[in-house]
Order: structure tokens, then sequence, then C-alpha cells
């Protein structure tokens, strides 16, 4: 009987050291991903969230130091979830790049999309995935014929941009203006813009976009929460776009 308790001893240790790995790794595959090693989403919750913003309507704008805009009222809403306030850097791309670097802003926005310089390589920031997908075309105001081939053309686009650089790749001589809506030239803008303005759209669809946003790298917890709420907010996204774009 005494060696019988002795043959089973070295199984029973084992099976209890199984018992306690196993027990372990939820633990710590917990604490290991995501994880913020500079604890932005922490910061940020119930405290402040630092926005870098690169103006470019109407994803972006600033007047008389009031920012708004597609993208500005997305992160606001975000922000009110996280019970945080909003403080807003402005600057260009470059500057807010290395802000976030610097972690002196937590996320930047202005329009970015999955082809933006600088942002769309993901070397200098962390990249959310697409959260809203868009197309411009080419219209024409009332009165002008409307034609198929952009080559050589002159398009009115509201600055030198991605959209201007899809152009360009179309043949067409892209021309910033003002305001589009008043242009008495071929514009590239959204259908819906086209349509409030009176415009006769053309055959030139452009290639679509797929808009991102841009975070500080390495703080994986705080990019999958706003990938969460980009995701749950894309119905939105397109209201707010409709509504800034008319």
């Amino acid at each position: 009987m005494h060696a019988r308790v002795l043959t089973y001893r070295p199984v029973f240790r084992f099976l209890v050291l199984v018992v306690l790995v196993l027990a372990l790794v939820p633990v710590s595959v917990g604490c290991d991903f995501p994880r913020d090693p500079r604890g932005t989403l922490d910061a940020v919750r119930n405290g402040t969230m630092r926005v870098g913003i690169v103006e470019n309507e109407p994803w972006t704008r600033m007047e008389e130091g009031r920012h708004s805009g597609v993208e500005v009222e997305l992160l606001e809403d975000f922000a009110r979830e996280l019970g945080a306030e909003t403080s807003f850097v402005s600057g260009t791309t470059p500057e807010l790049l290395e802000a976030a670097k610097q972690a002196e802003v937590d996320v930047i926005v202005g329009g970015f999309t999955s082809t933006s310089p600088g942002v769309s390589e993901g070397k200098e920031a962390g990249v959310t995935g697409t959260y809203l997908t868009t197309r411009s075309i080419v219209g024409v105001p009332p009165g002008r014929p409307a034609f198929d081939d952009p080559s050589g053309r002159e398009v009115a686009v509201e600055r030198i941009d991605g959209t201007a650089a899809l152009l360009k790749a179309e043949g067409a001589v892209p021309v910033p203006v003002d305001g589009l809506s008043s242009a008495r030239m071929p514009v590239a803008a959204y259908p819906w813009q086209l349509e409030a303005w009176g415009f006769e759209p053309t055959g030139i669809e452009l290639p679509e976009e797929d808009h991102v946003m841009a975070v500080p790298l390495g703080e994986n917890g705080w990019l999958v929460e706003l990938e969460r709420f980009l995701r749950e907010n894309r119905a939105e996204a397109k209201v707010l776009l409709l509504k800034e774009s008319t």
C-alpha cells in the first residue's frame, strides 16, 4: 500500500503543476495584450484627449479658435464616451507626427487616407483601420458640356492634396480654388455636393479613398479602443460628412 502511494505521488505533483500553469495563462495574456507603454488610454479616460489637427475641410476646420468638421465631431463624441475633455493642437502633418513621438498628442486627424504621405506608411505613427470610404467624381457647372476623358483638362480642387494627386494620375490638371460651388470650371467633389450645387456629373470617377486616423506608435490598447469606436460609428461618420459637404 505504501509503495503504491510513492508511485502516484510524482504524477499528482505533475497534474498540480499543469493546473497552476493553465490558471496563470489567461492572466498573463490579459496583462500583455493590448498594452500601452505610455498608458495613453488610462491617461485619457476621465482626463484630457490631446488632438493634433491638420486643417482639411470638411474633415477638420479651424475658425477663430474654434475647431469643427467630421473628424472633430467624431473625436468629441469619443471623448465624451471616455469621460474626457478634448484639447486641440494645430500644426502640419510632420510637426504633429513629431509631437506624437514626444507623447505630446494622443491622436492626429486631418482627413488622412490610406495613401496620405507620412501617415500611410505606418513608420511615424500607428494608423487605424479604414473607418469610412469615399469617392470623388468630376462634375461640370450648369450649361457646360460633360466629358469622359480628363486628359489635359483643368479641374478645380479645394487644395493640392490627395484628390489632386488622383486627378493628376488620370491626366487632368488640378487647379486650387477658394470655393468649388462657385467655380466656373469642372470640379472634383462628392456626388451629393454636385447634386446640391446643380453640377452635372461626368463619367469620370476617381479611385476610392479609405479614411484613417493616426495615433502614437506602440499605444496598442489606445489604438484598439479608438478603432472600436470608429467601427461602431461609421454610419454617424457618413451623416456628418453629408452635413459638412452640402
